[in-house]
């Protein structure tokens, strides 16, 4: 094992992995989601669009935050080799069985139901965050007939970046629901008070 990354130095690398199971013909039972340039978790397709940053295959797959996952364990004498490895998502490598039978697997996975890529995740988040705090919909309403789009756009995400600074984070997870609610509720009283003032430049 690597002491700084808690990765095995004897498994390979997530493009051998992807590239194995792109050829192989259990490709529909154990990978049905994998396209071989376009990284994605085996079992649910979820993948960041940020991967595909990257200018070749390999590089786009070495980005993913993908974790490599045993088909049989290795504490049950599994194997740490392509074959015996898929690419997952944090999430479904948790959910996945530690079990000695391969079918179990490829049962779980074609029983896995589809996610959304991380960013579009985000951004439902967000958007479930916000129908909990109705004063920020009416507060975004008001600055955008007050202001016009643009420096609306231009006030709230300046604001959004005080509120971002003050949250903090649960490990792991990063922003929990209840954050994203308390971010938006302080977001809408610090708008109303006049607080939009910020630098062209602000991002979320």
């Amino acid at each position: 094992m690597s002491r700084q990354s808690g990765q095995r130095t004897d498994m390979p690398d997530k493009w051998t992995i992807a590239r194995y199971w792109a050829g192989s013909p259990e490709r529909e039972r154990f990978a049905p989601w994998l396209v071989p340039d376009r990284p994605c978790c085996f079992a649910c397709g979820w993948f960041g669009e940020k991967w595909e940053k990257a200018a070749t295959a390999k590089g786009r797959w070495g980005a993913a935050r993908l974790d490599r996952a045993h088909i049989v364990p290795d504490s049950l004498g599994g194997p740490a080799t392509a074959d015996n490895l898929l690419l997952l998502c944090k999430r479904c490598h948790e959910d996945s069985p530690d079990w000695p039978d391969p079918e179990e697997m490829a049962r779980w996975i074609a029983r896995r139901e589809e996610r959304p890529s991380r960013e579009m995740e985000t951004f439902m988040a967000w958007f479930a965050a916000a129908e909990e705090v109705p004063e920020f919909k009416e507060t975004l309403a008001s600055l955008f007939e007050r202001y016009g789009a643009d420096e609306a756009a231009r006030r709230v995400k300046g604001i959004m970046r005080a509120q971002f600074d003050q949250a903090g984070t649960h490990f792991g997870i990063g922003i929990s629901p209840g954050t994203r609610v308390a971010i938006l509720r302080s977001a809408a009283v610090r708008a109303l008070d006049g607080g939009g003032a910020c630098a062209p430049d602000a991002e979320l």
